[in-house]
């Protein structure tokens, strides 16, 4: 069952960013230990198979009573699928994952991917970097006092019929467009509020800071 919670997991190979909200719980997946440490937040849970921080920054986290949940190198999913499915069996309503585009591109979209994955559950959530917040909208998204950011829409399921963008350089109405098709790459918000809204299908939103 879902309650109010609002979780934040910060990948390995993450950087420190400005973040706007608070959270009730924050998960630390393997090395983004060291990026909450940078960032001074309070972690709740560490959790992974531990090949990417040391003994001394575990023990330091135990004496810090953080929870610490280990896992085997080999296993079936990645430090942060499994960051991913603790955040959703703590009943989230809400899930922010603190990423990086600087790894190896298989993990990079693996990580992207995982908020498909809390999508399916019904769970709003977003990737967030030191470049970009990432999300996927459902039906309609309206952003707040982000003049003079790129925004770029990617169509994720087949077909999104009736597009419309309202606030940005270059506004639709009522268009239809396909997956693979750009379109809608690299408009630019040029507005205190911005919303975009369809009729059927999925958009990915990736905003540029």
């Amino acid at each position: 069952m879902l309650s109010d919670k609002k979780t934040l997991i910060i990948l390995n190979e993450s950087e420190p960013c400005d973040l706007e909200d608070s959270f009730d719980l924050i998960l630390a997946s393997d090395g983004g230990y060291n990026t909450a440490r940078k960032m001074g937040l309070k972690v709740d849970v560490l959790l992974g198979d531990f090949d990417s921080i040391t003994p001394e920054e575990l023990k330091e986290a135990e004496l810090k009573e953080i929870k610490i949940l280990s896992f085997p190198v080999d296993k079936d999913k990645t430090d942060g699928e499994i960051a991913v499915d603790y955040a959703i069996s703590e009943g989230s309503s809400e899930i922010v994952i603190l990423g990086s585009f600087k790894e190896e591109l298989d993990h990079a979209l693996g990580n992207l991917f995982l908020i498909f994955k809390i999508n399916r559950e019904g769970i709003f959530s977003k990737l967030i970097t030191q470049l970009y917040e990432i999300e996927i909208i459902n039906s309609k998204k309206e952003y707040f006092e982000k003049e003079g950011h790129e925004l770029s829409l990617i169509p994720i399921t087949e077909i999104v019929e009736d597009i419309y963008i309202e606030g940005s350089k270059y506004n639709l109405s009522k268009v239809k467009v396909e997956m693979g098709q750009t379109l809608t790459l690299r408009n630019l918000i040029i507005d205190k509020k911005a919303k975009v809204y369809f009729k059927k299908g999925k958009l990915l939103s990736i905003l540029r800071k």
